[in-house]
């Protein structure tokens, strides 16, 4: 496939990112970051995953820079507002070598292409990994 317009990036940021939102919905107040600002390290990896896998599926790369770097902008400052150039600047080092975040980044890029299979009805990683924080107990931290 040919490499994405910037109007198509935009769009396809876009549709990810309502599908990453339904998610946070889902887990009403809660944050992904902890009281202390401490980030979530399954769910920042479960959104790379998700949107990685995204990517896969309509022919692009995350690898490729003018494809991934900007997509994954879009996603995170449409998903979390004014935080993403910190949770981007969290994951890039993070990304093949923190085992969380690539555990995050499986279980978001096998729920999005279980989503787009029709194996699965509504992914909803996203709010689990914020519910039930880094260690998978019930987390209480709050926006």
């Amino acid at each position: 496939m040919s490499r994405l317009s910037d109007e198509e990036m935009g769009r396809f940021a876009t549709a990810i990112a309502e599908m990453l939102e339904i998610q946070l919905a889902v887990a009403g107040d809660r944050s992904i970051e902890d009281a202390n600002g401490v980030i979530n390290r399954t769910a920042i990896g479960y959104v790379y995953g998700f949107l990685d896998a995204a990517l896969r599926t309509i022919g692009q790369d995350m690898s490729d820079t003018s494809i991934g770097v900007p997509i994954t902008f879009q996603v995170l400052r449409r998903v979390f507002p004014g935080r993403e150039a910190r949770y981007g600047e969290y994951l890039a080092p993070r990304m093949g070598t923190d085992p969380v975040v690539m555990l995050g980044a499986m279980r978001g890029g096998q729920q999005y292409i279980d989503f787009n299979n029709n194996k699965l009805d509504a992914p909803m990683g996203l709010a689990k990994a914020i519910l039930e924080g880094d260690d998978g107990s019930l987390s209480a931290g709050r926006n």
